[in-house]
């Protein structure tokens, strides 16, 4: 009872003394163009767009919308309109409708445009209890903390797909971009929400004649605007300095293998024997490896799937003999992708397993990565543990495993193996070790999985990739520059090797070093520093998500402890 009366008076207080002045937009058609433009200004934020500032006031019409709409079906209307627009602009590259080479791609991608906007409903459903029971400025909060919430929650699962974390669309921003070492991703989501409501709740104010242009108010929420725009960027101008100030370490020279192979030859089409294919990329990546051996590499890293087939199966072996002795008279360590396959018996074959004719053999693909050392047997080998989902695995196929047949993408390996567990690779470099972590692909978009390999004590990281599916668009510029968070997050050099682009060294304050083009082919070397540094982020995790979490359920638990809907704005 005295919980009640408590929440109650918070609520009265919230209407009476911060109450937003009331709002009107004069047709469907207004609310359609503010549903529209927010969308469009917070997908043009993200890369390769430069204009990464329309983060902070993106959400500004949206908020103006959410502000004169009294009906919550018509809200999660508007809502779906907006965040569609931000799709369409951010990942319309997903659907492959550059080359229309793939109808499984374009049928994916086309899926992802449409239905993906409804996994931020959840979200939009608890604002929509918040504004509706506790007011406009209440709701507005409560977006803040569902937003983030959603970005977390987005990021665990095997539906997760955190492309589109709202902080990814300031990976130019490198200046500002230096607070993720404290909060990852979602204290730039924050930061950017915060900012659009301060700039809402000012427009309106003044607009609305509530407060004076030059008011105290109003020059009082300036300030605290200025104040989060500049503060973030006079902090990384510092950080980056100190940076530049560090004394140098021991350095290490890696190289880089982009061979620019097409990502469906790769695989074999359009020749009859597929191992012919197969041939010739090896024998690409070998000569290319051979003519980074005058430069004394400490590694070289080949990109994702460099090697196209299983070739440490048995039934490959003469295959991998040839390579392997290639290798070991290069004297030069390579690091690469490729697949993997695990054997099992009928006991202990998973669910997702093939089955060998009608035997009691089965067998799983793994999207993996391996440390070839010259003469030295294979080490251990990492298999991918985040995959794309439906492009690389129906997700929970273990339950669902009537859909994987249906929805096999038949280029390449469809249906891959999920791997179990992080790897920690030792590189003998002289007399010691260096101790570093590969993320293949799509892994290197999840903060928190990142940052468990250097808790494992990875000393640099390693991203292989190929990111030539989609053409020329956004996605590959995209996932280039997200590696510039990883990079601060963990304060690690990072070393990137795409098959068609985009690959580089990315330093530990986000700089992208010896960037290669798009779809050429490319060899590139580059010094960097091991770090033993464990950063903020690295210690502690995603603790300013899970606080953004335990905050939306206070609200919700305070929207629902009030039984008097308000339509107060």
């Amino acid at each position: 009872m005295v919980c009640r009366t408590e929440s109650q008076d918070i609520v009265r207080i919230m209407k009476k003394e911060y109450q937003v002045p009331e709002l009107s937009v004069g047709t469907p058609w207004h609310r359609l163009a503010l549903a529209v433009c927010s969308g469009a200004m917070i997908g043009f934020a993200f890369p390769p767009s430069p204009f990464y500032s329309l983060g902070y006031v993106g959400f500004i019409p949206f908020f103006l919308l959410m502000g004169t709409i009294r009906s919550g079906w018509q809200f999660l209307r508007y809502s779906y309109l907006m965040l569609f627009v931000f799709h369409l602009i951010t990942v319309y590259w997903t659907a492959g409708y550059t080359h229309m080479k793939d109808p499984w791609l374009m049928a994916s991608g086309t899926a992802i445009l449409l239905v993906h906007p409804l996994f931020y409903w959840p979200g939009m459903i608890l604002t929509w209890l918040v504004r509706s029971r506790l007011g406009l400025l209440a709701g507005l909060g409560g977006f803040l903390v569902f937003w983030v919430s959603s970005e977390y929650l987005h990021s665990i699962t095997e539906f997760a797909f955190p492309w589109m974390a709202l902080g990814n669309s300031q990976a130019y921003d490198l200046y500002r971009l230096q607070l993720v070492e404290y909060t990852s991703t979602y204290g730039l989501s924050a930061l950017l929400i915060t900012f659009n409501i301060l700039g809402f709740m000012l427009i309106v104010h003044v607009a609305t004649g509530t407060w004076g242009m030059r008011s105290r108010l109003s020059y009082s929420l300036l300030g605290v605007l200025a104040i989060l725009y500049i503060a973030p960027l006079l902090y990384g101008k510092i950080v980056m300095s100190r940076f530049e100030e560090k004394p140098s370490r021991r350095h290490l020279n890696i190289g880089v293998i982009q061979p620019n192979i097409d990502p469906w030859e790769k695989w074999g089409r359009g020749y009859d024997d597929k191992f012919v294919a197969y041939e010739q990329q090896l024998e690409m990546l070998t000569e290319k490896t051979g003519e980074l051996r005058s430069q004394k590499p400490d590694l070289v890293v080949w990109p994702e799937t460099a090697i196209p087939f299983p070739i440490l199966a048995p039934r490959n072996v003469s295959r991998w003999s040839i390579l392997r002795a290639r290798l070991d008279s290069m004297e030069v360590p390579v690091f690469t992708g490729l697949p993997y396959t695990v054997w099992y018996d009928s006991l202990h074959a998973p669910k997702t397993a093939n089955r060998i004719f009608d035997s009691n053999v089965f067998y799983e693909n793994f999207n993996s990565a391996t440390l070839l050392y010259p003469g030295r047997d294979v080490g251990v080998i990492y298999r991918k543990v985040i995959l794309v989902p439906f492009g690389e695995r129906i997700p929970y196929a273990e339950f669902l495993s009537f859909l994987i047949e249906p929805l096999k993408w038949n280029v390449g390996i469809g249906m891959w193996g999920i791997g179990k567990d992080t790897v920690v690779f030792a590189l003998p470099v002289d007399t010691t070790r260096v101790h570093f972590s590969a993320m293949i692909c799509y892994e290197s978009v999840f903060p928190d999985y990142v940052r468990n390999f250097v808790l494992r004590g990875a000393e640099f990281l390693v991203i292989i990739t190929n990111d030539s599916w989609w053409g020329n668009t956004s996605g590959a510029y995209q996932h280039a520059s997200y590696a510039s968070l990883r990079a601060i997050e963990n304060r690690r050099w990072i070393v990137r090797a795409a098959n068609g682009g985009i690959s580089g060294f990315v330093d530990p304050v986000g700089r992208i070093h010896e960037k290669t083009s798009m779809y050429t082919e490319a060899t590139i070397t580059g010094m960097i520093v091991p770090s033993d540094e464990r950063t903020f982020y690295v210690r502690h995790g995603d603790l300013f998500a899970l606080l953004c979490l335990f905050c939306s359920g206070l609200f919700v638990i305070l929207a629902l402890s009030t039984k008097t809907k308000t339509t107060e704005l």
